[in-house]
């Protein structure tokens, strides 16, 4: 699956539901296998918006 693809995926949404930013990459995982989403926060949105809730 490429971006263009999800793009054109997207275009039959309504503006406000498709998404702003698509990215391919690995999900961190605790040793569980639960997605850690502090550490997903802090890499994809930065430092200061990682620690709101």
């Amino acid at each position: 699956m490429t971006k263009e693809e999800v793009d054109d995926f997207c275009q039959g949404l309504a503006r406000y539901k498709r998404p702003r930013k698509i990215i391919f990459d690995e999900v961190p995982r605790n040793p569980t296998g639960k997605i850690e989403k502090p550490k997903l926060r802090k890499q994809f949105a930065g430092v200061r918006e990682s620690f709101k809730i």
